[in-house]
């Protein structure tokens, strides 16, 4: 799946103060995605986090919905200094054209955008290599996870909470070789029992939360799937299935997110 690139362009980097916290916003043009990306860096220092928000949302999602103040307990401490990204789900997995396969095709080239960019400028604000864990939910733990089963040699490990692991149905049928490799449950299905990855998997840490609250449903049956895939492959991850008390909303993610991170940095 290859290495990290080279990656060079300017980096705009702007400092901003809300009623949250200070926070660093750097934004650069990505020629592979087509589009202006941003990307909002909370605290000093500590063990990088990368966010991703959820369905076309933007980047100030975790922000906007009081995940900053949850988080800021690891973040003032410097157990965790967090980078919040944005996602190009309007041109792909949220795509309604016909051309089925561009969306596929860019959603791909998100894959190559964290690993070839983000990457490399978190290398830089942490002021050398480092492995970090990713975290999000509904489609912002799609984001997480794919990105992260698809290297297990970059992070140390995801926090996913109500999403779903099979991108396939976003594409209504269509399906080629780039929704095949952004859809864990269909690539770790088939993936050798010898790959090098396997063992990457077994010294890292995977969670998965979902509960069985409104609007579960449509995601849970993928966490099963997901789950039976991992046991017979013998990867180690960390389920949690939650009742009914557990929504697929913010009210029960702010609660998830910090109990689960607050245990695992």
């Amino acid at each position: 799946m290859g290495d990290i690139g080279r990656f060079s362009c300017e980096v705009s980097v702007y400092l901003y103060n809300d009623s949250t916290m200070q926070y660093e916003e750097a934004s650069w043009y990505s020629e592979r995605l087509g589009r202006w990306m941003k990307i909002r860096v909370y605290g000093h220092y500590g063990q990088p986090v990368l966010a991703f928000p959820c369905q076309n949302q933007p980047g100030d999602d975790f922000a906007n919905h009081g995940m900053i103040d949850a988080l800021s307990f690891l973040i003032d401490s410097g157990r965790m200094k967090l980078y919040c990204l944005e996602v190009n789900d309007d041109q792909t997995v949220s795509d309604e054209s016909w051309d089925h396969g561009k969306a596929a095709y860019l959603l791909e080239q998100y894959h190559h955008y964290v690993v070839e960019e983000v990457l490399p400028f978190v290398y830089g604000k942490q002021r050398g290599h480092c492995y970090p864990y990713l975290i999000g939910a509904s489609m912002g733990g799609s984001h997480a996870a794919n990105q992260f089963f698809r290297r297990p040699d970059l992070y140390s490990g995801f926090v996913s909470l109500s999403a779903s692991y099979d991108v396939a149905r976003c594409f209504h049928g269509y399906f080629d070789s780039n929704v095949y490799n952004n859809s864990p449950v269909h690539y770790l299905a088939n993936m050798p029992s010898d790959h090098p990855y396997m063992d990457l998997y077994r010294h890292k840490t995977m969670c998965v939360v979902v509960g069985d609250g409104s609007f579960e449903y449509l995601v849970k049956y993928t966490n099963h799937w997901l789950e039976d895939v991992t046991n017979r492959k013998g990867i180690p991850v960390w389920y949690n299935f939650w009742d009914q008390n557990s929504i697929h909303d913010w009210s029960s993610w702010l609660y998830q997110m910090p109990y689960f991170l607050d245990r695992i940095l």
